[in-house]
């Protein structure tokens, strides 16, 4: 009999216990040994057809132009042997996700392998997918499973704080609609939150823009005071901008002095986007939560 199972208690596999760049969660490239949810038999050691999607409102992140996505990164938990997974971008209309009508930009697809496990892979450089300005878009991570021989695949999660859900479903199981995890038929899964980042650019412009990239750290967020961050690969920041959520510009610091925090404690309760330019040319994205 196939039922939805958690690695947390069943799974017996690589470790058993889970540009602009956009991404959902406070801690987009680290990936927990445990906390994954999948639809698959625990019988007979594999995971069947899981969907694992978010769906990206482009004004959440201070978008207001026609956003070229180039990469999508993820986030793999396990993954007991060599297989591929389909990554799909749809541009979605006519009501919030996951009520409305889906459109297929593009797709990619990504070996996964052992080694995977515990890492954040990418699609690369054959994803190309124009979502429209002031559009919503939906990133889908698609496996299908296969019982010969048993593959098995959990999406990489992280348990920190997320600005949006993360939704699982699976015709397999009869989650047939998307279903936010820690809700419904997932209600005992709420530390399954993916890890999973966009990456893009201003398509008429061509400045590359990368949401919630493993590039950029932000800390702590959500934030009550001061908001920190720090480049890696020795990047430096140019210029920092934070919007609300209506696209005003709330802060704007142009950073001879190499900055790396802001005082947010006069901020009012809410959301906001930290958009820092770097040195590599590329503008870095983040959505803030202010407590």
């Amino acid at each position: 009999m196939k039922k939805i199972f958690t690695s947390l208690s069943v799974l017996i596999v690589a470790g058993t216990v889970s540009a602009q760049v956009i991404t959902q969660s406070s801690t987009p490239t680290t990936v927990s040994a445990t906390g994954s949810v999948a639809c698959g038999s625990q019988a007979n050691g594999y995971t069947a057809d899981n969907s694992y999607t978010r769906a990206f409102k482009l004004s959440d992140y201070g978008i207001n132009y026609t956003y070229k996505i180039t990469n999508v990164a993820f986030g793999v938990q396990t993954a007991n042997s060599s297989f591929p997974v389909e990554v799909n971008v749809y541009n979605w209309t006519g009501g919030t996700f996951p009520t409305g009508t889906a459109t297929l930009l593009g797709t990619a697809n990504v070996n996964i392998t052992t080694a995977s496990a515990g890492t954040v892979v990418n699609t690369g450089t054959t994803l190309n997918a124009n979502v429209p300005a002031g559009g919503t878009f939906v990133v889908e991570v698609y496996h299908d499973g296969d019982v010969t021989p048993p593959q098995s695949f959990y999406m990489g999660t992280n348990a920190g704080a997320q600005t949006g859900p993360s939704y699982l479903s699976s015709d397999t199981c009869g989650i047939t609609t998307p279903t936010a995890t820690g809700t419904g038929a997932l209600a005992s899964f709420s530390t399954a939150r993916w890890v999973m980042t966009v990456t893009g650019q201003n398509a008429t412009l061509g400045t590359t823009e990368v949401i919630n990239s493993r590039d950029l750290q932000i800390y702590p967020n959500p934030v009550k005071d001061i908001l920190k961050f720090k480049f890696a690969n020795n990047l430096r920041s140019e210029s920092i901008e934070i919007h609300d959520m209506n696209g005003r510009l709330i802060t704007a610091i142009s950073n001879n002095k190499n900055v790396n925090e802001v005082n947010m404690s006069a901020y009012t309760t809410g959301n906001y986007v930290l958009r820092v330019k770097a040195s590599d040319g590329k503008v870095y994205i983040q959505k803030i939560i202010k407590e």
